[in-house]
């Protein structure tokens, strides 16, 4: 994953698409962000959606999930 994200730093713009920077947004999403996800995923508030789908079918699954949330808020 490492060399796929360096590979799209050439094209994206973004000047921090080097090494280290790469390797502390892993550190921080470990850290920070998976401690989040897994204390929702234990109350079933977790959607797992395929992004490496395309725009539309990504978009699709995304918007029934939500769309089901609410459904299920409103009843």
């Amino acid at each position: 994953m490492l060399s796929r994200l360096l590979e799209r730093g050439k094209t994206s713009g973004r000047e921090d698409d080097n090494v280290e920077s790469i390797k502390k947004r892993f550190r921080t999403y470990r850290g920070d962000t998976m401690p989040v996800i897994e204390h929702y995923a234990k109350e079933d508030k977790v959607a797992e959606i395929d992004s490496t789908a395309s725009i539309e079918e990504v978009h699709k699954v995304a918007s029934a999930v939500v769309n089901k949330v609410f459904a299920e808020k409103s009843a």
